[in-house]
């Protein structure tokens, strides 16, 4: 009885921790924090030191998103997801470099800690991450990273200190994401957040193509012209929405489209259904608009993969004869218009870039071949030239995430990082088939293909690593689990 009463008083105890915690340390410290900050401010403003009361705010609010991600995890999980979107916008308002992506990695320290604090007493907090494949293939892939610090080829080891910190910091965001999204209402959320944000970034992409770029937005690309070139293809400037580059956005959109798709073949409800096809369809325009060529295939491919896994369905069937025909359409319409150009030159063979990038990979094989763990992180292209100048690798320019991997890991790093990855398609396609819940089904193979769609585009581009796609990207890995436990969960309590 004793020992009950023990228990039942430990879990209680536990169980409201966090909020005594919250109650006895975090409102006073934050209302003397708003106080002071309240009154420097003034006095300031008052003396005509006008910047600073605006940094103060920056400061107030930043102090807000830390105590709402230690004290309320949950909600801070969204605004960090939010400013991930937004990390790089106010840079070009403002036109001057701004840490916001340093201090979004910095805060999702502070998530973490707050899904400790709040996990204490929560029966859904509890899971079997670690039992499944694609986290152990992580780990893995985290320990050949460390010893990647050791490299002998390296040189300097300030480019891997760089890389790790963004690293641990997905890791982190991968477990957060298990822990937090514990729940199937918890799940149906995470899904519609990111796709309405995914679907307001294409839509301001859309209105950059329909209507021109906000002079802010003209001054802050034309300042670089090595940039702006880049950016000017074909007649048109390429569209990035409020992301940090049109690789970003394109990929983004990309793989949202292909989302929404699936998801909108799968929708019973007819009002969803078409507001899904609406998403999907605004998403596909914004991710033509970034003029991002390797983008062009992720529908295709994204489309193929969901047709290989349900190939019985007419739906199914009837989608891959439409996708057919718009690829087709693409290719060979008589239309002379910027945005379908660049479209097309995905499948020309005779592109000048893509020859060149041909040249590339065939001249540093050799030296592929001879480094099994390559020549170090951040030592080829520009990183290369910031960290590791007088690296060999220094400048050459990888134009691939699997080019950039082998040459930086190794083919060891390579074949690991690409193993990862077949696992994650593997165990989602398993799941899809194990579980008996069609509305996790339906999720499962949407998410797959999605992701999927992102890892057709390594072979052309560095296309896994800049926020907010390496959040959305790390958050799914761990998810399979979880839609596979509520399916389990279902399945358990079931009537006999």
């Amino acid at each position: 009885m004793s020992n009950s009463i023990h228990n039942i008083n430990r879990k209680n105890f536990t169980g409201t921790s966090s909020k005594r915690l919250s109650k006895t340390f975090g409102q006073p410290l934050l209302l003397g924090t708003l106080i002071i900050l309240a009154i420097v401010s003034g006095y300031l403003a008052v003396n005509n030191n006008i910047l600073i009361p605006f940094a103060i705010t920056g400061v107030l609010l930043a102090v807000m998103v830390v105590y709402t991600c230690l004290f309320n995890p949950l909600v801070g999980y969204y605004i960090t997801s939010i400013m991930g979107f937004f990390a790089f916008w106010p840079t070009r308002i403002v036109n001057r470099e701004l840490p916001i992506p340093t201090f979004v990695e910095l805060i999702v320290l502070f998530l973490f800690l707050g899904t400790y604090l709040k996990g204490k007493g929560d029966p859904n907090h509890k899971g079997n991450l670690l039992k499944s494949a694609v986290a152990i293939l992580l780990i893995i892939n985290i320990l050949f990273f460390i010893t990647e610090f050791f490299n002998p080829a390296m040189g300097t080891p300030v480019g891997w200190i760089f890389n790790s910190k963004r690293y641990s910091v997905y890791i982190l965001f991968f477990v957060i994401s298990y822990r937090l999204i514990n729940t199937p209402e918890r799940f149906r959320y995470f899904l519609k957040f990111w796709v309405v944000m995914s679907f307001i970034a294409a839509v301001y992409a859309c209105t950059q193509q329909w209507f021109g770029f906000l002079p802010f937005e003209l001054n802050y690309i034309k300042q670089d012209p090595h940039e702006y070139a880049l950016l000017f293809q074909g007649g048109v400037v390429r569209k990035f929405s409020f992301l940090d580059g049109v690789v970003t956005f394109g990929n983004l959109a990309g793989s949202m489209a292909v989302l929404t798709t699936i998801l909108a073949l799968n929708e019973k409800v007819k009002k969803k259904k078409y507001w899904l096809a609406f998403a999907a369809l605004i998403l596909f325009l914004g991710m033509s608009y970034s003029g991002t060529r390797t983008t062009t295939i992720m529908m295709p491919a994204g489309i193929a993969l969901y047709g290989l896994i349900t190939l019985k369905n007419k739906a199914t069937l009837m989608t891959l004869f439409i996708t057919m025909l718009a690829v087709l359409f693409v290719i060979f319409a008589p239309i002379d218009n910027p945005t379908l150009n660049r479209m097309r030159s995905t499948f020309d063979s005779k592109d000048e870039s893509l020859g060149v990038r041909d040249i590339n990979r065939k001249y540093i094989q050799p030296y592929v071949y001879a480094h099994p763990i390559g020549g170090g992180i951040a030592t080829s292209g520009v990183e290369g030239e910031r960290f590791n100048p007088t690296h060999i690798l220094a400048g050459f320019p990888p134009d691939s995430g699997l080019l950039k991997l082998a040459i930086e890991m190794g083919w060891i790093g390579l074949g690991l990082t690409l193993i990862l990855y077949l696992t994650i398609l593997y165990q989602g396609i398993v799941y899809y088939f194990k579980m008996k819940n069609e509305e996790y089904k339906k999720y499962i193979v949407a998410i797959t293909c999605a992701l999927f769609s992102i890892m057709v585009t390594l072979y052309a581009q560095v296309s896994i690593g800049q926020i907010p796609n390496a959040f959305f990207f790390y958050a799914v890995m761990a998810l399979f689990k979880r839609l596979m436990e509520f399916d389990e969960k279902e399945r358990l309590h079931a009537p006999a």
